[in-house]
């Protein structure tokens, strides 16, 4: 083969393998997931891939021969001419991060990379543009920063203490504004020194045998120690292990388990004391009816004051039991529509002639203030038990007694968030003094039964106030330092309720009477005395040891049965059903219901609602005379 064959093969060999690469380039600009855009230096579109159409949004006919801006935004289109200079000039343009527009008017983030084309000569005449589409990932970053911007916040208006240390070097790294707020260090002094700093001992020892323990006693900056709920976890934090920890104060959660704990001790002592009260009063009962019995039969002296001794003891021994149903709320209250004002002023009289002439009495009462619903006479106590206590805490020397009302408007953060406060508006009773005030230990038992700083007493006065006030719907608070003297305030809810005020007892022509009595209670001791009595004024008593034998003798009975007096609380069928019963059979019979477990009859009973008399144990035979005569006539 000659030489010139050999180079005409040679030639054709050369063109077929740039025929091969052109072919293989306009393959990968094909299949590119890139736009590819040629464009010539005046910015005319001279090619179009497929990744275009779908980056863009335009067909390559409607790309090609137009300027390539028509794909940048109006606020950008001043860079255009500056990027095909630098091209131009030979530079080439490497992931220039910018919007471009799609058809749509939609502006997308793309990735640019512009080089310059090349002619045989190496002039450059025009321009090959990449633009990857960066929109998702543009979208992912926003969405983390937004995410991290998002825990950032959290993190720092978290209202418990967080904080982030370096697992290997115990340095804080990061502190929240409440850990700051709470331990009294600021950032800067947090991010200077380890957790070490703020461990109490038995934290530190769990923290070096690398236990975690759920409850710590954290130490703040001014030494004193707070009983946190610890919540720990293992994170990575700018490239290194570290700690995320969350601590939770448990002053509050301890002080609401400590009310729970002394309300359930309250409610164990009131069931305690109502289950008591029923049999002691019983008691009781038998003890003062035949000590008045003998009291009218007894014309020697001595014998004489002997029973009244009896009937003396007998008689604190009831208001003790009176006090043991008061403090667990349990003690039958006749409320009435009551003004306060009245009450204090009556009551003061009575102060005046008791609590001695050193201590000074001041009165403060608001005329304007609304009436309540509770019963007069036990709210005359309570300002008794509360003004003798405070003359006791009181020098000598004597002080100041001061006793206010109020009319007041609560809401639910009230009180200090001492108490569940019903919103409204209440009539404020607050009693203050001069005297000694009480330390911490004290105040932390001041309604404690049988609890007393005093040499004698039970232990019950200010417990008695304290089932007074919650029994009536209110609420009390009080506030005490010592040397400062104490403050109890009586909050109880002004009503609208038309009720009828009790009135007093008539007078009764005689207390004897000759109707027909069935009498029911489960203890024979009761039922002989009471037999007795009611038989000594003249009455006929049909008597029965519950109700079945109640029923039964009503059934046979000759004579009609006036009056069904039976006790509440009985085995078997309670007092409430036995009366239903009876009076359903004998028209016209009037119930007088008894206990001395008041608990039973206002509680779980409905006596209280009931249209019928009440008499509550331990009672004395001529109150027993009067109630029965009233029940009759009523």
């Amino acid at each position: 083969m000659n030489d010139a064959a050999v180079s005409m093969r040679r030639d054709l060999s050369e063109r077929e393998l740039e025929e091969v690469h052109l072919r293989q380039i306009a393959a990968i600009v094909e299949s590119s997931d890139d736009a590819i855009i040629g464009n010539t230096l005046d910015g005319t579109i001279t090619s179009w891939n497929p990744a275009a159409v779908r980056i863009y949004g335009y067909s390559a006919t409607e790309a090609i021969g137009r300027s390539i801006e028509m794909l940048v935004p109006d606020a950008l289109r001043g860079d255009v001419p500056g990027i095909l200079a630098q091209v131009q000039a030979g530079d080439r343009v490497e992931q220039y991060e910018t919007g471009r527009a799609r058809k749509d008017g939609k502006v997308i983030d793309v990735w640019l990379t512009i080089s310059g084309v090349k002619d045989a000569s190496g002039a450059i005449v025009g321009a090959s543009t990449i633009a990857r589409d960066i929109n998702e990932r543009v979208r992912g970053v926003e969405a983390l920063h937004r995410s991290e911007d998002s825990y950032r916040a959290l993190f720092e208006r978290h209202p418990a203490p967080m904080w982030l240390y370096d697992l290997s070097t115990l340095r804080f790294l990061r502190v929240n504004e409440a850990a700051i707020a709470s331990y009294g260090y600021s950032r800067e002094e947090f991010l200077s020194m380890t957790i070490e700093k703020i461990l109490g001992p038995e934290d530190e020892t769990a923290l070096r045998e690398g236990r975690e323990a759920s409850v710590s006693r954290h130490r703040r900056k001014n030494g004193t120690f707070v009983e946190v709920l610890v919540t720990s976890d293992a994170i990575e934090f700018e490239g290194r292990e570290a700690g995320l920890v969350l601590a939770q104060d448990m002053t509050a959660q301890r002080g609401l388990e400590e009310q729970l704990r002394q309300g359930q001790k309250m409610e164990a002592i009131g069931r305690l004391a109502g289950g008591i009260a029923h049999d002691f009063n019983n008691l009781l009962l038998v003890i003062r009816g035949y000590s008045s019995i003998l009291l009218g039969q007894l014309s020697d002296e001595e014998q004489r004051d002997s029973a009244m001794q009896i009937d003396s003891a007998a008689e604190r021994a009831g208001e003790f039991t009176r006090q043991l149903l008061a403090f667990s709320r349990q003690q039958v209250l006749r409320p009435e529509v009551t003004d306060l004002n009245a009450v204090v002023a009556e009551t003061l009289t009575l102060l005046q002639r008791s609590i001695g002439g050193s201590v000074q009495i001041e009165s403060e009462l608001e005329p304007t203030i609304g009436t309540v619903l509770v019963d007069s006479g036990q709210i005359a106590q309570a300002v008794m038990n509360l003004a003798l206590n405070a003359r006791d805490a009181m020098s000598e020397g004597g002080g100041t007694l001061r006793i206010r009302t109020a009319g007041v408007e609560l809401d639910g953060e009230s009180l200090h968030s001492h108490d569940e406060v019903t919103p409204g508006s209440y009539v404020l009773l607050q009693i203050s003094d001069s005297g000694t005030g009480m330390d911490k230990e004290t105040q932390s038992r001041v309604f404690d039964p049988f609890f007393t700083t005093k040499d004698e007493g039970t232990g019950l006065g200010l417990a008695t106030v304290y089932g007074l006030v919650k029994q009536s719907g209110g609420h009390i608070w009080f506030y005490s330092e010592p040397g400062m003297g104490t403050t109890f305030k009586l909050y109880f809810p002004v009503t609208d309720a038309h009720v009828t005020p009790r009135t007093a007892s008539r007078d009764l022509p005689s207390l004897r009477g000759s109707e027909t009595i069935l009498l029911v209670d489960d203890t024979e001791v009761v039922r002989s005395l009471v037999t007795n009595t009611l038989e000594s004024y003249g009455y006929t008593v049909l008597v029965a040891g519950g109700g079945a034998q109640a029923i039964q003798i009503a059934e046979q009975a000759d004579a009609r049965i006036d009056l069904l007096m039976t006790d509440v609380v009985m085995p078997r069928m309670n007092g409430r059903e036995l009366a239903d019963l009876l009076v359903a059979m004998c028209s016209n019979l009037k119930v007088l219901f008894t206990s001395g477990y008041p608990s039973d009859t206002v509680l779980r009973h409905g006596i209280a609602e009931a249209r019928t008399a009440f008499i509550e144990k331990p009672y004395l035979p001529d109150a027993l005379a009067r109630k029965v005569r009233e029940t009759i006539d009523g």
